[in-house]
């Protein structure tokens, strides 16, 4: 009697950070059912004329290869599924590339399910973590973003969450105008936020969190002047 065999898919890993590589690898191992090449840079996968099932690939080389070999990501894309590798601090950073990947997978969330994922990917689906279906969710991701926030950046998150125009939190922090305009500018993008509005919810929301968490960073005392002086 003849046995029915099922051919391994071959999986390629491009990640260029072996601590992220080496649980990927191990979860992929767990399987049993894969062949697996591990490469360091999208470059040596080029050269290699190897033609993988699916390519696992860190955020960075994802984004550097959308934007700088269009053509290259074409091919592979055409011939592959690509699997995005990430972690959720990223989510929010990486969010206009996302969309041309097949699948993602966080390393910090569900790495453990990575044969899943790929399987997933394979049938053009993807698993989001359900954590970030939520408001919540995301209000996290972005509370881990707080230190690329200026001193006055922060200042005037806070002040956003009190349903403050520019002019007066131009006064309370005795700045002008144009600077504060300049500085919520600078919140919407290093923060993700698509407009004050909600960025002025998200303040209000985390007030708590916020300022335990600039607290947790040493940051100077806020010098804002009370508005009932």
């Amino acid at each position: 009697m003849k046995l029915n065999t099922v051919t391994p898919m071959h999986v390629c890993l491009v990640v260029d950070d072996d601590t992220i590589a080496e649980p990927l690898v191990s979860a992929l191992e767990s399987a049993g059912r894969h062949r697996i090449s591990v490469f360091h840079d999208i470059s040596d996968l080029q050269q290699s004329n190897i033609t993988p099932d699916a390519i696992l690939i860190g955020v960075q080389q994802f984004a550097a290869l959308r934007e700088n070999e269009p053509m290259v990501y074409l091919r592979l894309s055409r011939r592959s599924r690509i699997v995005v590798v990430l972690s959720s601090r990223e989510l929010l950073d990486a969010a206009h590339i996302l969309a041309f990947a097949d699948a993602w997978v966080f390393q910090d969330i569900n790495v453990g399910r990575i044969n899943e994922l790929i399987d997933l990917g394979l049938e053009g689906h993807c698993l989001m973590p359900k954590q970030f279906l939520s408001r919540l969710g995301v209000d996290e991701i972005r509370l881990t973003l707080l230190p690329r926030l200026s001193s006055v950046e922060f200042q005037t998150l806070l002040l956003l969450g009190q349903g403050l125009n520019n002019r007066t939190i131009a006064d309370q922090l005795d700045l002008s105008e144009a600077v504060i305009k300049s500085m919520v500018r600078s919140v919407l993008s290093k923060l993700h936020f698509r407009n004050r509005t909600e960025a002025g919810v998200f303040a209000a929301r985390q007030q708590p969190s916020l300022e335990q968490a600039r607290n947790a960073e040493s940051a100077p005392p806020l010098a804002v002047r009370s508005s009932e002086g």
